[in-house]
């Protein structure tokens, strides 16, 4: 295991011991709700991203990771509890593990990312913004263009559903494309680009679903935990595609090096 990944993981999982204090802390009412939640979101990849050097991508798939690890535990404990209880109304223990899983990594991945790349850019003081070449640049450059694609989607194709999943692979093809050459680079640089999109996509959704009530409510927060697992996928191979693409054109990688 190289040492890059030692560093996020090591970051994630004291991330997620984090958010795990921050549960209990919730749970004694010791800390208020509100700041539960936005502990529960984005803190834990927040001190993943502070525990992460490197650049602040490696500060966001140190959050993402954090997160994973989250939605695990959480997940387990409650399938944990389930078969504790024996309620025969409970369905089997591997449906209940999957459906808490998935709702808990739709919601902790996108925003515990976003937490773990503003943690990482306080650690570094923002030194890279005037010390990075025109590669590093370019490849954040390609990323900001793809979230924002992502995110402003929101605003209109949110209401033409079969045209919802072109968004994610334009904004992670634009951000892979910008990485380099390398697929490695595009995966994670159209992961980035789909997480920090997707947050900001989700939140008119997870309003919705927090604050109305009815059939309204309810059909946001299924599209919030749809999207929100759906849209990262769909970057991150949308990246691979722009990094091989540009290789096969003969673009200049980000590193300087012919593709």
């Amino acid at each position: 295991m190289s040492r890059a990944v030692v560093r996020r993981f090591r970051g994630a999982v004291v991330g997620a011991l984090t958010i795990g204090a921050a549960s209990l802390l919730g749970l004694l009412k010791v800390l208020p709700g509100s700041f539960e939640t936005v502990a529960f979101l984005v803190c834990g990849g927040l001190i993943a991203g502070l525990l992460t050097p490197g650049s602040v991508k490696d500060g966001a798939i140190s959050g993402a990771i954090c997160g994973v690890l989250v939605a695990l535990i959480m997940a387990s404990a409650t399938t944990l509890t389930s078969l504790v209880e024996g309620n025969p109304q409970y369905p089997p223990f591997w449906m209940t593990f999957l459906f808490y899983a998935l709702i808990l990594m739709a919601l902790l991945l996108p925003y515990s990312a976003v937490g773990g790349a503003a943690g990482t850019a306080v650690r570094n003081g923002l030194r890279r913004s005037g010390t990075a070449g025109e590669g590093e640049r370019g490849r954040w450059v390609g990323i900001g263009i793809g979230a924002a694609v992502i995110a402003g989607s929101a605003l209109v194709l949110v209401y033409i559903a079969p045209f919802i999943i072109v968004v994610p692979l334009v904004g992670g093809f634009i951000a892979g494309y910008s990485a380099g050459s390398r697929p490695e680079d595009g995966l994670e640089a159209g992961l980035v680009a789909a997480l920090f999109g997707t947050g900001l996509f989700l939140i008119p959704m997870l309003w919705t679903a927090s604050s109305g009530t009815g059939f309204a409510a309810g059909l946001a927060g299924m599209a919030a935990v749809a999207l929100g697992l759906l849209f990262p996928l769909l970057g991150a191979a949308a990246g691979v595609a722009g990094a091989v693409v540009r290789a096969s054109s003969g673009a200049r990688g980000a590193d300087g090096v012919e593709g």
